[in-house]
């Protein structure tokens, strides 16, 4: 049974993860663009916790299937940007054919978003192994452990140091968010949690997130642009999947989108924001509001046109089929 308050809700992570992407908002004060995009920060990770709910509410429980279908996923995706990779190799064949085969496109594909299915992947296998293998308290330690460990690589590094191992950091909270999205859907946990509770913690966690950013910026001269995972992301996630498991929502055309386009909106839209920033003049290329809602929308209408006319490219987008 579908739950169309959570359907809904990956639609809105969608945006915001569009929000982090669009650029630093040049066209409104530096503070504010600077702190809505740390507000977003949450919208990534949701997708990761949302994945792991999902796996541990299915009745089926095919490993192999599944990532099949992520490596489609990959796969298709990864050709999809090469025309791009192309292009911003200055039409140099060698090149792009050496960074299509490189080690990076193995690690995240051929376009900086991609890392999240790779990153996917492995939080499935490693939540599969420690399903089966390592107790549920000991799981929980060590994913709490890379969640913490991550959101202090991430302030260290926005601190102005080296610290390469973030990244390591970043794609391990895959598994530590399916695992946490797994236990919460086989546990029931989260179906005792009031919503009254779940909206608290979303709306000071968000605060909080905010307020953490904007204190090291002050303080410290912290980077406020490029902190990724502020210590409260994690809190918000989980109470917006408390209130999506909590909350009866009829279907309703927000919950029928990001059904079937939530997925094509986070893999499309880089390519959009693409051609926005250097084919259609200045004023859309600099101003981040503008690409956001442009991209946003453009992306579900150009997928509702490929899922009606070129239907076998949506399927190969969404892994439908794969066994």
């Amino acid at each position: 049974m579908r739950n169309n308050a959570l359907d809904a809700a990956k639609l809105l992570a969608c945006f915001f993860i569009i929000v982090v992407h669009v650029g630093n908002f040049p066209e409104m004060p530096q503070y504010f663009g600077e702190l809505f995009r740390v507000s977003s920060r949450w919208a990534l990770p949701f997708f990761f916790l949302a994945s792991g709910y999902l796996m541990g509410s299915s009745a089926h429980d095919d490993l192999g299937k599944k990532l099949n279908k992520l490596v489609s996923i990959l796969f298709w995706s990864s050709i999809l940007y090469i025309p791009i990779l192309y292009r911003m190799m200055q039409g140099d064949a060698w090149r792009t054919i050496g960074k299509v085969v490189s080690n990076d496109t193995l690690h995240g594909g051929t376009f900086f978003h991609l890392w999240f299915l790779n990153a996917l992947i492995l939080g499935v296998i490693l939540t599969n192994y420690f399903i089966k293998n390592v107790s549920v308290k000991l799981s929980i330690l060590v994913s709490t452990a890379i969640l913490v460990a991550c959101w202090y690589g991430d302030l260290v590094k926005s601190l102005h140091y080296e610290i390469y191992i973030f990244y390591a950091l970043r794609t391990m909270i895959a598994f530590a968010l399916v695992y946490l999205g797994h236990y919460f859907a086989k546990s029931g946990v989260l179906k005792k949690i009031p919503n009254k509770i779940s909206l608290a913690i979303i709306l000071f966690g968000v605060i909080f997130m905010v307020g953490e950013v904007y204190q090291l910026g002050i303080i410290y001269k912290a980077d406020m642009v490029e902190r990724q995972f502020p210590l409260f992301a994690t809190p918000v996630c989980i109470a917006l999947l408390s209130w999506c498991v909590n909350t009866n929502v009829r279907e309703n055309i927000i919950s029928n989108l990001g059904r079937e386009y939530s997925l094509g909106v986070y893999l499309l839209h880089p390519l959009i924001l693409y051609i926005l920033t250097h084919d259609v003049g200045q004023y859309i290329a600099n101003n981040s509001f503008c690409k956001l809602i442009i991209s946003f929308i453009s992306s579900i209408v150009i997928l509702m046109f490929v899922k009606a006319i070129v239907p076998i490219a949506y399927r190969k987008l969404n892994g439908i089929g794969v066994m």
